[in-house]
Formats: structure tokens, sequence, C-alpha cells
């Protein structure tokens, strides 16, 4: 089964709608039990909530307030498990908690866990939560990951060496503890359904199933397709925009669907399902985070993550974001609208300033430091909100069955980065049994493609500048190229930097004034599913978050998707003009207009 064409074994195909992280995993499941697999997408892999997140794979320590052990428990689990198979992506990072007191919110969080969030917001105080509070919580966190390697939360002073440099007037204690960060889950959520195919070609080589013989397990993903459901049970997948990749409508019967389409989950019922009188599923909440480029900050969390509580007593998170960026999230707001309509406010901007202010007032960022802003909104049960707060909204996913479909059809409700894999497990061990099939495999031991960690990246790194240096590069900007393509790309990088070909000007060979090979373009394309340039810029080169990139850069994307009769010459221009005013428009970044 092809993107262009639904293939012999399209009957007996489960559809998964939405390819963000969730339905990425999901669909990587399924295949593991030998399930043929089709991922459609109005938009591109990874083009929702996944890339708005905070980008952290961590257990949940708030949640423990809320009583919500059994998914702290599961989320340090994966966060142990993403950090062993996906260790290119996914890497440990560890958090300073600064407070205030010593006895603060005791009180509050023993209302908060036996439910009473409006008496625990009154008994909340001034200060927030004190070392005994924090001390207690972590404790129980570090037992709820028992059998990991992590180290343990330790109690520190203000001040102590190396740590970040917060306000040791107002916050004179503080606890440290490990979690991790998944900078990009747009790459971890191409990743895996690159796995997905490879699941499929290692089935189409192995057919014999034991004790019966079946048709290999088929994969296909369509990204920038509309979906309608048929009279006669067919699902109806349709390209939309301008494409140039061959793609046509494809009709499927699907075995079952799954709608993960996140945010939009009762949008795509409504659509799918009209009439059907379901409840409202998802009540989601908007977050924003802000990217910094302000040196004085960014020296001063140095290499750990900030974990604190803004004036509100709300969670802030002050982290590196690379080398030279931070990262500020977020907000939790209650949504209602179209998801892809929501965007950062202005009041917004100004509260995740004023908090960073409030915690590093010594390298307090202003509105000038803000390259760039991104919003999403959280898929959130609608179920149990009422008049508590947007944090105390459970952050556990759920199956939702919708008997009133022609075919087993089913809605994923929550869920987020760290338990991706464990809600997919879940998941496909249920859609499995209602189909009468068993699971035959699980992901919980196989990594990513990408995946190299210590010997095994620096080997990668070394072929991978090996071939930039055959290409031509200085040895110093090959070693650069090298670790800039095995940082996104993984164990695959060499591949690409082995597409580099000499050049006439050494410029030539990479994107310009960044050190990705154009070559990674190509590749993109060829093998992760990069229809448009706004794939390409946001989801798989991340130069969107490169402060630096240029109209120049963009441009040469482009004209490497014409090269690739991806894109009309003629509508070049046009193509680069849309993905700058949206970059701005969506997220306040400014291309610089230089060569």
């Amino acid at each position: 089964m092809s993107q262009q064409a639904a293939g012999p074994a399209a009957s007996a195909t489960v559809v998964v709608l939405g390819a963000g992280i969730n339905g990425a995993a999901l669909a990587r499941e399924l295949l593991l039990s030998g399930v043929s697999v089709a991922v459609v997408d109005a938009g591109d892999i990874a083009s929702g909530a996944t890339a708005w997140s905070t980008r952290l794979v961590h257990g949940g320590l708030r949640y423990l307030e809320y009583g919500e052990v059994a998914l702290v428990r599961e989320s340090l689990v994966e966060r142990d498990r993403l950090t062993r198979l996906a260790p290119h992506l996914v890497k440990p990072l560890e958090f300073y908690l600064p407070v205030e007191t010593r006895l603060g919110g005791l009180g509050a969080a023993a209302a908060r866990l036996v439910g009473l969030e409006s008496l625990a917001r009154r008994w909340r105080g001034s200060r927030g939560r004190g070392c005994w509070t924090v001390g207690i919580g972590l404790t129980l966190y570090d037992l709820l990951s028992v059998g990991s390697r992590w180290p343990w939360h330790r109690l520190v002073r203000a001040g102590a060496a190396g740590m970040p440099q917060v306000d040791a007037g107002r916050f004179p204690f503080a606890a440290v503890y490990a979690d991790a960060q998944m900078l990009f889950p747009e790459r971890f959520t191409v990743e895996l359904l690159v796995d997905a195919r490879r699941i499929a070609a290692e089935s189409a080589a192995q057919t014999v199933r034991p004790s019966v013989m079946q048709p290999a397990a088929q994969f296909a993903v369509f990204t920038h397709h509309a979906t309608r459901l048929l009279p006669d049970g067919r699902l109806r997948i349709e390209p939309v925009g301008r494409r140039r990749d061959g793609a046509t409508a494809v009709e499927l019967q699907p075995a079952a669907i799954i709608n993960a389409t996140g945010a939009w989950v009762d949008r795509t019922l409504d659509g799918l399902l009209p009439g059907a009188g379901e409840r409202r599923l998802i009540g989601g909440t908007k977050g924003s985070h802000l990217v910094l480029a302000a040196p004085a900050l960014r020296a001063a969390i140095g290499d750990r993550g900030v974990y604190a509580e803004a004036a509100d007593g709300r969670p802030v998170f002050v982290l590196p974001f690379g080398e030279r960026l931070v990262l500020v999230g977020t907000t939790d707001i209650p949504f209602d609208g179209d998801p892809a309509a929501a965007r950062t406010d202005d009041d917004e901007i100004t509260y995740l300033l004023a908090a960073v202010a409030r915690i590093f007032p010594a390298a307090a960022a202003d509105r000038e430091t803000v390259v760039q802003h991104y919003c999403g909104v959280r898929p959130l049960p609608s179920a149990g909100q009422g008049s508590g707060a947007p944090g105390s909204i459970t952050r556990r996913h759920m199956l939702v069955r919708h008997p009133a479909a022609g075919v087993p059809f089913w809605s994923i409700v929550g869920g987020k980065l760290t338990t991706c894999r464990s809600l997919a497990e879940a998941a496909a061990a249920e859609v499995l049994g209602c189909l009468g099939l068993s699971v035959l495999a699980t992901s919980r031991e196989r990594p990513l493609p990408g995946s190299c960690a210590g010997p095994a990246r620096a080997a990668a790194e070394s072929a991978a500048a090996m071939h930039a240096e055959a290409a031509g590069l200085p040895v110093d900007r090959a070693r650069r190229v090298a670790r800039a393509t095995v940082a996104l790309f993984g164990s695959r990088g060499p591949e690409i930097c082995a597409a580099m070909r000499p050049a006439d000007a050494a410029d030539r060979l990479l994107i310009h004034g960044t050190d990705l090979p154009l070559a990674a373009v190509w590749f993109c394309v060829r093998e992760e599913w990069a229809v448009s340039l706004d794939d390409l810029i946001e989801r798989r080169l991340m130069l969107a978050f490169d402060a630096g990139l240029t109209r120049a850069a963009i441009e040469e994307v482009a004209e490497a998707l014409v090269q690739m009769e991806m894109l009309p010459r003629e509508l070049l221009a046009e193509e680069v003009a849309a993905c700058i005013g949206r970059l701005r428009k969506r997220c306040g970044k400014i291309v610089d207009s230089g060569v």
C-alpha cells in the first residue's frame, strides 16, 4: 500500500487519523502485530499539539498533588524507556526547583490531594510550596521511579556552585532532580513513522506467522489529505492544497478507525459521524511558550532546567533550548475555538516574561529578546472540567469507543509526549482484541531508527564528517556539519552526508547560514514524507527555531523542491513569502532578509 494506492491488503487496513505523536506511535504498535495501517492527516506529521508542547519527557511531578500516582509511575517508566530507545532525541535534563520557605504549601497540597481545588487555592499562600512539601513530593517521585538508574533528588541552598542563578533572596532553598528533554518532538514523531515503514518491510520479508500464512502488513502515510466516510463504510482520502508528488484520491475499506487528531477530535467526529449524538470529548486548554535570545538568562540557567512557580502559583519552566536560546512556558487557558486559530497573545507574553523576571531579576528578559513564540491546544478531556483550575484536569489518556459508527471506531482523548508509546501499546491491544487478533509484539525494547548514544553517536559523527570532508568541506566545518546532522537524524546522519557532492563553492553544499547539508532536503522528501516548504522548514530540518534563519536559506530549500519537481518554479517566490509570513503571523518570528 503506497501513498498513491491502497493496494491488495486495503480491506484489512486500520486507519489512524492524525499523524501526531500518539497517532504515529499507535501505527507503529499495530504494525508490530502484523496489521496493515494507513495514517492520514489533514496537515503534516506532528503539525498539531505535538509541535506546540513544552518539549519535556517527565514523570509529572505536580500530578502527584492530584493523586495521579499511577500516571506518574507510568510516565517515569516511559521516561526511562524513551531515553534508552531514542537517546539522540530524548536526553536527561537536571531540574532546579527553587522554593521560598520551609513549610509552605503543606495544607494546599493536602487539600488538592483529596480533590478540594478551591480550598487548595485559598490555602496556597503567597509564597508557594516550601522545602517540606517539595521534599515529600520528590521522595515519592524517586520511590515511584524504583528500578531506574536515575539519581535521587537532593536539596541545596541558593548560590551553590554550578546551580542556576535565581534570586537567592526570594528563593533561598531549592531541590534538584532529574527528568528529560525532547528538544524536537517533530523529529521523534517522524522517526516513529520511519520505523513503522521498516516494520512493514520486515513483514514483507517474512510473511510466515506462527501456525498460519498471512499477507505482509502494509503501511501508508497520507499527509495533507482530507477524509470522508462513505455510506458503504469506505473511507475516501483526498489530497488537499497544491501538491506535486502525484498524490491522488484513495478509497479504503477500513477494518477499524482510530481518531487520534488531538484537539481536533470532536471536529473530526462531527465531520465523519454527523449527528451521532456523542458527548463532547475534548476540553482543551491553550498553552503558549516563548523562545528567547537572552545571553544573560541563558548563562544564568546553565545546563539545567528551572521549574518554578509564577506569582499566581502556576508552574513555569525556564529551559535551555540548544546552546544559545531559552524556552519559557507555559500558560494554561481554557480554549473552545478552532485549535488551528490558537495564538499567543500579548497578555501571555507579559505573564511569562514577568514569571522569568520574578525568578531571575538580575537576568530578566524583555520583549526584545523574544525571537519567537508558539501556542497550541492541549487535547484534555472535557469530563471533569468544572470549577477546578485547568492544571487540575487529568493528563491521563483514554480510548473512547463510538458504537454508532458502522465500523469499529475509537477516539484517543488526552495523552502527552512522555506516554505516547504506552498509550499506543494499550490502544493497540484493545483494537486488536476487537478485531479478533493477538498482540504479536510490542515496542517496549525497540529503538528508533536513528538511535545512537556514546560510542555509537561518536562513530556516526565521525562517519558523517568523513563524508563531508570528501565533499570538499574543511575539517572543522565538516565536524560541525556532522554534529548538526547527527543531532537531527541520529545514526541516519552519515547517509545524508554521504549524498553531498563536491561543488565549486563549499557553501553550495550547505543550506545558507547553517551547518545542515542541502542533501538533507532531498532525504526528507524521499524518506520522510515532506511535500511542502513548511514541512521542511518547520518540522524536518527544524530551521524555524534557528535564530539566524534567513530568507536565503528558505529560498535554497525551496529551490531544492523545484529541482525535485515538487514545486513549480513560477511559484517559488510565492511559497517563500508564504512561509515567511506564516512564521511571522503564527510565531512572531522575523526572518532575516539578508543573504
